[in-house]
This record gives C-alpha cells, sequence and structure tokens, in this order.
C-alpha cells in the first residue's frame, strides 16, 4: 500500500453493513461511557448494550455524545453524535436516530497509513460535524495528554459587557492538554481550532470567579500570541496572531467545563507552564527529561486484563512490552501483550486519540518483518489479511526479538513467511517466468529491504523510467524514451556528476580517527520525508504543514509540474529524488496530481498560481498520465534493464567498491549498520543522528551480494544477503593530490574510544566527538560541555566606569589610519594578543596585517568581494567567505588555501568557527550551514542546513560552549539554534519596525544576547527571548538625540556593534564611535552613552571589534582603513576613559 485516499462514498446502509457487529464505545455529555456492539439495520444506529444506565422517562439526559467504533485493524472511526430521541427498552437497546444520514466516507479494511485515515463525517439533521483535532497539529517533541469538553467565554473587560451577556455567546468545544500548549477545538467546523502557547503566557493558569451570584470558578490565563488552524476544517498554512498590541482581540481567555473540576486541569498545567517559562533553554533531551514525572506514570509496561476481549484468553508475558506504534511522523506510545490467540496493543495515556485498545487474531498474520527503525535493529511489522499493517518500535532489539520469537511460534502464525532465503528466488523466478509484474517485484523487494509506509524515512522507492516529457506522444517503442536504469540519478547529468567527482576527490580521507566520515558522492538521499511529501502535497497536505512547521513550502520549491521536476532531478545539485509508487499506481491518481482541496499553494515568482500539478503533452488526464507510465514500467525496455537499477537500489553497487564504480555512494550514515544506536548512552547525541535521520532518510536493505539476473536469465541466480546486515566500508578517493596532514597543523587527538563504538564501516563514529564535541565531557543531559580543544576566548572586557572621571583623553592610545584594503572592509578579527589582525574587505582580499605597524603578512584574492572571516581556536586556520559562493580556509602556517565551492546559494554573509572542527556559515537566502574541517581541508557537504528560514541571514554568532548559534535577519527577526539536536528553539522579534539585524552577540555566560538594527535601536534579550532593554539612538550632527521609533530615521545611522553583554560599541555612517552602557539604571539614551568620538573615521564605519581582554578597539571603514585604539598600560582597568 502507499499513501493515498483510500476512502470511498457508500451509502448509509453499506455503511452500516461494513461495521455490523462491531465494538462500540459511546461517551455521552453526562459524563456517561459505556460500552456496546452495533445491532440491526433498519434506519438507525442500534447500539446493544452490556448494561443499563441512568435515564429519565424513558430518555437518556444526554442530548449529544461521542462515538467510537473499534476495527480490527485497530483504527479508530469517531464522529458525533447529536440526537433528538434516545430510547431505552427492556432489551437495554438505544437507539440514535440516522434519519439525516447523507453519503459518509467508509474507512474500510484496506487501510495501512494514516494518511488515509481521514476523520469519519456524522451528518446529523443535514448538519455534518468534524473532529478536525490531530497529533499532526502539535510541535516536534509535544505530547497530548487529556481533553476536556469545554466553552469559551468573550473577555468580558475587552468586549464592554457584563458575564451574563457573554456567558450567551459562549463557544462549545474541548479543550486539548498538551505539553507546550492548550489548543481549543470549537465544535462550529467553521471556527479554527485556537493554540495557546504556555511559553506566550505570562502567567500561570489560574481560577477565577466572574460572578459572585454562584461563585463558579472558571480557568482563565493570558496569552500574547494565539495560532489559528483548520478553520472551516480546511488544511491551510497555520496562523499567528499577536495579541499583544492589537485592538481587536484580547489576550485573556475564559474557559468553564461540562464534566471535569477546573483546579484539577489548573494543577495539571502548572508543571508545563513551568517548564516552557523555564530561565534555561532546554533542547528535546532536556524537557523530556524534565517532563518523565508526567509521561511516566502515563507509558507504562502494565496490561489491563479486563480488555481481553475473551476471558477465555491467557496472557503469554508476565508484563507487557513497552512499544510507539510507528506512523508517518507520528509515533503512538502503547503497551504490547500476547495472549495465546491474540495480539494487543494498549495505547498509553500519552498521545492517545484512539481505542482504549487494538487487537487482531494470529489467524489474520499474514506476514511478519523485522525493521529498523531509526537505525536501530527494534522495529516489528505486522501485515494482517486484510493489508492493514502495524509497525511496532521497542525500546530494545532484544524485547523485539523476545515477542519475534514468541509470536512465531502461535498457531497460525507458525507458518507465515518471513524474509530467508527462499522467498526471494521464489519471488525472482515468479518475475522471470512473467506470473509477477515489474510494479509487484519492486514491491515485493521494498517490502523485503524494509521499506514501508508507515515510516516515512524508509518509504517504498520506484525508479524514474521514463525520459520524455516534452513530447505530444509517449512512444514506447523507442529506447530514447526511457531514462538509462544502470545509472543512478545523480550521474545521469555528467556535467553534473563531474562535479560530485570532483568534490569527492578534493574531500579529506584518513580523517576517521578525528571524527570525519568517510567520502561520499552524494550528501543528499533519493529518499527522504521531503521526497515523498513533495509529491504527495495535494493529497496529504496535513503532513506537510507538520514537517514544514506550519506552512508549505515556498511556491516554487513545490511539485508544480512532471518536466519540471524531472529537469530538477538531472541538474540541480540537490535534487536526486526517485519515485513513489504512486506513480505507477493508477488508483486514485487524481487524489495527488491535482488540487482538488483547493489548497492555498501560494504564488511563483513568475506571478503563475500552483494548483493542480502540470502533466506531460502525451497524457490525457492523471488517469491517463499514471497509466502510460504503468504501461512504460511494464514495457520490454524496462523489464530488460530493470535488474540494472535494482543492483543500485537493492544489490552488490549499492555500497562499498562496486558503489563507488558505479558512482553510487551515499553519505554514510544512510547505509544499514553504520551506526548503532542501541550502543550510544548520551541522549544528545542519539538525539542528533535521529535528527539527521529524520531529514536524509535511509538507504535500503542490502538484499543482494552479485549481480541480479536479468528477467531473460532465468538459468541465473543471485547470492541474497545473509539476515544480518553486511556493510562494506567504502573505498577512499584516490589521494595522491592531497598531502596528507602535517604533524605541525595536526590537532590533538581525543582518547580514542572503545571498539564496541566503532561502526561497521571500520572507523570510528563521527559522534559528537566528531561534532568537536567530547563525549566524554558530557555530564548527564544538562551538562553538555565544549570540546577538549576549547573555543574561542569569549569576549570579558572588564571595563568599569566612573562617572566622576573627567574626560581626560589621555588613557588610549590611537594609531594613525592603516590602509590595508583598497573598498570598504567587511570584517576583522583580532588575534589573542591583539598583535594581528585578519581583515575581509569589498576589494576581494583576505589579509593578515600587523596592528602596531600596519604591515600586511599574508593575502589572498578571492573570486569576489570577501564578506566574512574568523579564525580557528588556534589560530592556525582562517575561514573567510566570498561573493562567488564560495569558503575558503587559509592556512596561516603554509600557505595552503582550502576552497568550498557553492556553499550557499546566495552570497554568504557571516560565518562563525565553533571550535577546531566546526564552524556555521550563513547567506542572504535565510539558510544557516553547520560544517567540519580538519587539517587537510573542510568536508564538501554541510553536517546540517537549517533551511527552515524566511528572510536573509545578516549576523551570527555562537555561545561560548559551543552549543547554541544565533541569527540576526534582515526583517527584524533573530532566531537561537540548538547546535547539539540541530533544531531551533527560539525565534523573536527585536525591531518594534522590522528593522535589519546589523549585529548580535552573545554574553560570556550565553545567558543574554545584544543585538543592534539600522534603525538605531539598541536590544538586550535573554537567551528564552525576553527583552530586558531597549534603546532607539538615532544620531544626529554628533549630539545623542531621543526619537520616538516612528519617526524617520535620520542617515546618521548605526552600521555596526559588538558587545561583550554589559557594554555595546557601535559604529555609525557618520564615521562616529559610541559606546554605550547598557545596564543602567536611567532610561536616558544620553546617560548610556558614556563615551563618543564623533569623527573616528572620514567615512562610513563598516566594522569593529575589540580584544577579548578589552585593551585593544579596532574599526574598520567604507574608505579602506583601519583604527586601533590600545588602552594605556599605566591607566587603571577599573576606568574606561574617553577615546582621544
Amino acid at each position: 500500500c502507499q499513501i493515498r485516499k483510500s476512502m470511498e462514498k457508500k451509502a448509509p446502509s453499506d455503511f452500516l453493513k461494513s461495521v455490523l457487529g462491531r465494538p462500540v464505545d459511546v461517551k455521552l455529555n453526562n459524563g456517561v461511557e459505556y460500552k456496546g456492539i452495533l445491532a440491526c439495520l433498519d434506519g438507525f444506529m442500534n447500539i446493544a448494550m452490556e448494561q443499563t444506565q441512568e435515564y429519565v422517562n424513558g430518555q437518556l439526559k444526554a442530548q449529544y455524545g461521542d462515538c467510537f467504533i473499534r476495527g480490527n485493524n485497530g483504527i479508530l472511526v469517531h464522529f458525533r453524535i447529536q440526537v433528538d430521541l434516545l430510547d431505552f427498552n427492556m432489551q437495554s437497546t438505544y437507539r440514535v436516530c440516522l434519519a439525516s444520514f447523507i453519503q459518509m466516507p467508509f474507512l474500510p479494511a484496506e487501510v495501512s497509513c494514516p494518511v488515509a485515515h481521514l476523520k469519519m463525517l456524522k451528518a446529523v439533521r443535514g448538519k455534518a460535524v468534524q473532529s478536525r483535532f490531530d497529533l499532526l497539529l502539535l510541535e516536534d517533541g509535544e505530547y497530548f495528554l487529556d481533553d476536556f469538553s469545554a466553552f469559551r467565554y468573550p473577555d468580558p473587560v475587552f468586549t464592554c459587557l457584563t458575564f451574563h451577556h457573554c456567558k450567551q455567546r459562549k463557544v462549545q468545544g474541548r479543550l486539548k492538554l498538551c505539553t507546550r500548549s492548550f489548543m481549543f477545538e470549537p465544535q462550529d467546523s467553521t471556527l479554527p481550532i485556537l493554540k495557546f502557547p504556555y511559553r506566550d503566557m505570562p502567567h500561570t493558569p489560574a481560577g477565577e470567579i466572574f460572578e459572585e451570584a454562584n461563585k463558579q470558578v472558571y480557568l482563565s490565563f493570558e496569552c500574547t500570541t494565539v495560532v489559528e488552524m483548520k478553520e472551516r476544517g480546511l488544511d491551510h498554512p497555520y496562523v499567528t496572531k499577536n495579541l499583544a498590541d492589537s485592538s481587536v482581540a484580547s489576550t485573556k481567555f475564559i474557559f468553564s467545563f461540562a464534566h471535569s473540576k477546573v483546579h484539577d486541569i489548573i494543577d495539571a498545567a502548572a508543571p508545563l507552564w513551568s517548564l516552557a517559562n523555564t530561565k534555561s533553554i532546554l533542547n528535546k533531551i532536556d524537557e523530556e527529561s524534565k517532563l518523565a514525572p508526567i509521561l511516566g506514570p502515563r507509558h507504562t509496561d502494565v496490561f489491563d486484563p479486563s480488555l481481553l476481549a475473551d476471558f477465555r484468553e491467557r496472557p503469554l508475558l508476565q508484563r507487557g512490552k513497552v512499544v510507539n506504534r510507528i506512523a508517518p511522523l507520528l509515533k503512538y506510545p502503547g503497551t504490547l501483550m500476547l495472549t495465546n490467540l491474540r495480539v494487543y496493543f494498549q495505547p498509553a495515556q500519552v498521545n492517545n486519540t484512539g481505542d482504549p485498545v487494538v487487537n487482531f487474531a494470529y489467524t489474520k498474520v499474514t506476514t511478519i518483518h523485522k525493521r529498523r527503525h531509526m537505525l536501530k535493529q527494534c522495529g516489528l511489522e505486522i501485515t494482517l489479511d486484510d493489508k492493514s499493517s502495524h509497525f511496532y518500535s521497542f525500546e530494545t532489539m532484544k524485547d523485539r526479538d523476545e515477542i519475534y520469537d514468541l509470536l512465531i511460534k502461535q498457531p497460525g502464525v507458525d507458518q507465515v513467511q518471513e524474509h530467508n532465503s527462499h522467498l526471494i528466488p521464489e519471488m525472482l523466478e515468479k518475475w522471470q517466468t512473467k506470473q509477477i509484474s515489474n510494479f509487484e517485484y519492486l514491491s515485493f523487494l521494498n517490502d523485503q529491504a524494509g521499506r514501508t509506509v508507515n515510516d516515512l524515512t524508509q518509504y517504498p522507492v520506484f525508479p524514474w523510467v521514463v525520459a520524455d516529457y516534452t513530447s505530444a506522444r509517449l512512444d514506447l517503442s523507442n529506447p530514447a524514451t526511457f531514462r538509462d536504469l544502470s545509472k543512478p540519478v545523480g550521474a545521469l547529468n555528467p556535467d553534473r556528476l563531474a562535479y560530485f567527482q570532483q568534490r569527492y576527490q578534493a574531500m579529506p580521507s584518513g580523517m576517521e580517527a578525528e571524527g570525519l566520515p568517510p567520502p561520499f558522492l552524494y550528501g543528499t538521499h533519493y529518499s527522504t520525508p521531503g521526497y515523498v511529501l513533495f509529491y504527495l502535497v495535494r493529497l496529504a497536505p496535513e503532513y506537510m504543514l507538520c514537517l514544514q512547521n506550519g506552512k508549505f513550502d515556498a511556491a516554487d520549491r513545490l511539485f508544480k509540474s512532471i518536466a519540471g521536476t524531472w529537469q530538477s532531478c538531472l541538474t540541480n545539485h540537490a535534487d536526486l529524488k526517485e519515485l513513489i509508487p504512486a506513480f505507477y499506481d493508477p488508483q486514485g491518481a487524481e487524489d495527488w496530481l491535482l488540487n482538488l482541496k483547493n489548497l492555498d499553494l501560494g504564488t511563483t515568482q513568475q506571478l503563475e498560481r500552483v494548483g493542480d500539478v502540470e502533466l506531460p503533452p502525451w497524457a490525457e488526464s492523471p488517469k491517463d498520465f499514471v497509466l502510460k507510465l504503468r504501461a512504460a514500467l511494464e514495457s520490454d525496455y524496462v523489464s530488460a534493464h530493470l535488474h540494472e537499477w535494482i543492483d543500485l537500489i537493492f544489490g552488490y553497487k549499492q555500497q562499498g567498491a562496486e558503489a563507488v564504480a558505479a558512482n553510487n555512494l551515499f553519505y554514510y550514515l544512510s547505509y544499514e549498520g553504520s551506526v548503532n544506536l542501541e550502543t550510544i548512552t548520551d541522549p544528545v547525541e542519539k538525539c542528533s543522528f535521529e535528527a539527521q535521520i529524520q531529514e536524509f532518510g535511509q538507504t535500503p536493505k542490502l538484499l543482494f551480494l552479485s549481480p541480479h539476473p536479468a528477467r531473460s536469465e532465468v538459468d541465473k541466480s543471485p547470492v541474497i544477503a545473509p539476515l544480518e546486515p553486511i556493510v562494506l566500508a567504502p573505498l577512499p578517493p584516490a589521494t595522491e593530490d592531497i598531502p596528507p596532514p602535517s604533524p605541525s597543523s595536526s590537532p590533538e587527538k581525543d582518547t580514542p574510544t572503545n571498539t564496541a563504538r566503532r561502526s561497521m564501516f571500520g572507523f570510528s563514529r563521527p559522534t559528537l566527538s566528531g561534532l568537536g564535541l567530547n563525549v566524554n565531557g558530557l555530564n548527564g543531559l544538562n551538562g553538555l560541555k565544549a570540546s577538549i580543544r576549547k573555543r574561542m576566548e569569549r569576549r570579558n572586557w572588564g571595563w568599569s566606569f566612573d562617572g566622576q572621571s573627567p574626560a581626560s583623553g589621555n588613557l588610549w592610545d590611537e594609531s594613525l589610519p592603516h590602509y590595508f584594503h583598497s573598498k570598504e572592509l567587511t570584517s576583522c578579527v583580532l588575534s589573542k594578543d591583539a598583535k594581528y589582525v585578519f581583515s575581509t574587505s569589498r576589494d576581494g582580499t583576505f589579509k593578515l596585517s600587523s596592528c602596531a605597524d600596519g604591515v600586511v603578512k599574508r593575502s589572498y584574492s578571492c573570486g569576489g568581494a570577501a564578506l566574512a572571516c574568523d579564525l580557528s581556536p588556534d589560530e592556525k586556520y582562517a575561514v573567510f567567505t566570498s561573493s562567488d559562493l564560495r569558503v575558503y580556509m587559509f592556512a596561516l602556517e603554509t600557505g595552503r588555501v582550502s576552497k568550498l565551492d557553492n556553499a550557499h546559494d546566495s552570497p554568504i554573509t557571516g560565518i562563525s568557527v565553533i571550535d577546531d572542527s566546526r564552524f556555521l556559515t550563513c547567506s542572504d537566502d535565510g539558510v544557516l550551514k553547520l560544517w567540519q574541517y580538519g587539517p587537510v581541508g573542510m568536508l564538501s557537504s554541510p553536517l546540517f542546513a537549517f533551511e527552515d528560514c524566511d528572510a536573509a541571514i545578516t549576523c551570527l554568532d555562537v555561545n561560548s560552549e559551543g552549543t547554541l548559534a544565533i541569527v540576526g535577519r534582515i526583517n527584524g527577526a533573530v532566531d537561537i539554534y540548538d547546535l547539539r539536536t540541530n533544531s531551533q528553539i527560539i525565534k523573536v522579534c527585536v525591531s518594534q519596525c522590522q528593522a535589519e539585524v546589523l549585529s548580535v552577540n552573545f554574553d560570556r555566560a550565553g545567558n543574554t544576547f545584544v543585538c543592534a538594527t539600522d534603525a538605531n535601536e539598541l536590544v538586550v534579550c535573554t537567551s528564552e527571548g525576553v527583552e530586558s532593554t531597549r534603546l532607539a539612538i538615532p544620531i544626529k550632527d554628533d549630539a545623542i538625540q531621543y526619537v520616538s521609533t516612528h519617526r524617520s530615521f535620520p542617515t546618521l545611522s548605526f552600521r555596526c556593534m559588538v558587545s561583550d553583554g554589559t557594554y555595546a560599541i557601535t559604529g555609525s555612517a557618520n564615521g562616529g564611535i559610541y559606546i554605550w552602557q547598557l545596564h543602567t539604571d536611567s532610561q536616558e539614551p544620553e546617560k548610556k552613552c558614556i563615551v563618543s568620538i564623533g569623527h573616528a573615521h572620514k567615512r562610513p564605519i563598516s566594522t569593529i571589534t575589540v580584544s577579548s581582554n578589552g585593551h585593544t578597539v579596532l574599526s574598520g571603514a567604507a574608505d579602506g582603513s583601519v583604527r586601533v585604539w590600545t588602552l594605556k598600560k599605566k591607566a587603571p582597568r577599573a576606568r574606561l576613559g574617553y577615546f582621544a
């Protein structure tokens, strides 16, 4: 099966027949809950009750409720009940009127993926009621805990109404308690689901009484940001509303509950609010550790025996196994139990939106597969006779194997065939004798290689077979119509392949001990979660929104055209994707090729609206397109060459020397066996690997160790790979032209880890040591420390200002202007002893110069304007960028220069060295990338790319521990990223007028950051994004003058800034330098400016820096001049004097 809309519209009677006799759970608004089964079919849905319930005058006191139908495949069918009549008779049967039962979507048994698990629509008296809440609406790492029947009320103060009138405007719905937010789903589907993040609540939710007469307590909280989702039941980009300064909406939200006590909800939300508002920055690992007391009791190995379907059943385990049921982008925690008759999955009270229990009989099991999940051999997938599948991830491989061994011994399961040495040859023979089609054989190989629709990182992969998407007629008799199946996608274009090969040859080798991975041709993969949802965005937009943090991808990057996608796969260096099964399955072709849901997918730069996928001229309709592709897949040409593609994807050319020869070598981490997460004890390191897999996908399991025979070679058979994975080490590239690392330039090596921590490739895994972090330096979840090789020293100027000291002007020695460059300086860095300056300029040069006499010691010319530079901690390497999209690494001892081509798609605006093996770059395209470097050069593909960006990045900094990165953007936003988990953790707008952020700096401890904007704003915020100080300081005629930020800004504005967290030095467009004291009681800007020099340079100051000890200040200007101020030795360091 594949992700597709498999729901059919059926008449009411057909629907009722299909669910006849199935178990039912009903929850009514008066708190009554009961179980039953569906009974007769006379225009009513009759529920035969297990027990009688409270009723008055023959009628139950409820007027509405929820009905849950349990299916054999464990998928929940949920709809609302709204009734006018609910009778009770002696047979203990309740009748729910379905007189207005219109055509309903039907959930068939052949469902194997949650994309098809669309919500059951219940129509009563012509009105459809649909449950819109979905776990996909949660943030990554957020958990759903409980929901409550609730009413939301307007704020009486904001609306100027009495609370009595507010009660008349109440909105009925359900309030969801999640670990990072409240979510309110109104019953009226035209209203959006509202998300209230705890981090945007200034105070903890509390109880409040609005009417003295009845003393009823309501839940009340303030929330400055609200996210709207699923308005009118549509999948649209999430709308985030900032209510802090809104004149049309209140920040106060009031709720009452039908059956729950307000204080119970307040008590449950209090620790979650405290966690979200903690002062320290929490990564995903820290958060889960602190949530353990809340989540732990909800997810246990205790199985409830009362949930057994038959009292005669006997559990085969003393305690259940803690598992996660895996679905695309989701996981459902629960407990797995085996009895002598059935398999049971009991969902935990975490992310539980389904049945109390899912069970299926052993007699329904058709296949069982051991699977890997997130690089661990801990998965088990069970397929049933109705084609549905259940994918469970266990805590350890031992737990998985224990369940597997027990499962295959049960009656009805002992004959089930797993992946073995007999099944593949049997299917190969059927394929060669044409008993099965090419499509069926590829589906089988995908299944045997661990590909499953339940895990988007291992989604089934199919080949491009047609290369002609421009002709009016598809000629399947012409070999030129087809793609060369003997080559991977990355090798189809000779020019692009030459680039990949050149990059491969330039990759450093012999540095595995230092943590650098072996060389590879392709840094991206042919099958990733992003690629799968790229194709299926029109069918499953909610998954794309989940993956893209609530928005669709940019219109120009969406799936718009078949021909355009094919051309991108041929020419784009970052696009190597193959196809998915939907391209060859005619059923439901319209669902993913046409924009049937009228999604707002945006407008391209050519002002073209993105709607339906543009088909080739030879396709008359989506179904015709897929049918012709299927015919091409089954054609004689493909049948004769398909074995060549199988060798690349599932066979002996997948890895090792043959992969190198076939230009088919991918990043090592995508291969099975490259790393075993079960041997990694550090949770932060494990999270980092999992994040990479979620982003880049995995290579299928190796199936064949020798060439796969052609379809016509009936007498040949391949060597089948054993069940246990065999991983061959990729060959290193030829390195004759790359000199070996010299002892003088080689960094110290970390103490080797034990052999159990070595991968099957035969080299040490690039663990956090390879990323510049020492595993042995980790101290618990919150004790992540910097590498043994220390980072650059953080700024600690040590200045203090004596308000009584005169403006003596004799505390600093000023140098004459040095003209290192002929054009504007773009960046400068001082050496630790402040004797040398490293600078870049728009004249295209990088230079190392003496601060004392201005003599240039070393120089290098780039291919374009040099834009930014930084220095390695040992000061042996300078790394700088240029407008030609390159990164250069200059070995200062030898003069050797390494180049990294096409590091970004736009000019690289910033660079920051983290430690002696990693650095960051940012660019105008809004992308932040993490790179590795070593004595022989830089890794040609980034370790990670933060691409969820909405504006160009203008500046960059890293904290002292090398764990957090901060960037400023052209729209006034500042983002903070956790480099341990490769995730964005803070996003805040620091400019009230969305002015460009010129500079941003962490303080020494990393607890606060300081930023300057080109609107003359100086802003100090905590690392959680909370503003503590703000100054709006337009500069005019060399005088400090405070004006409102709503006024137009003068031309004499900030151009650059540097700060140690206590003081900030700014350079302005008039050539002036100003020093500001950031933390004073005074809010008057003229009192915060403690040093000013109106004309330090004749031209605008473009860059400024201060030595780490505060003794030297260096500024660079637009005319290429540099000036140096040095604190006199006799000057008391406790006093900061005025510049001359």
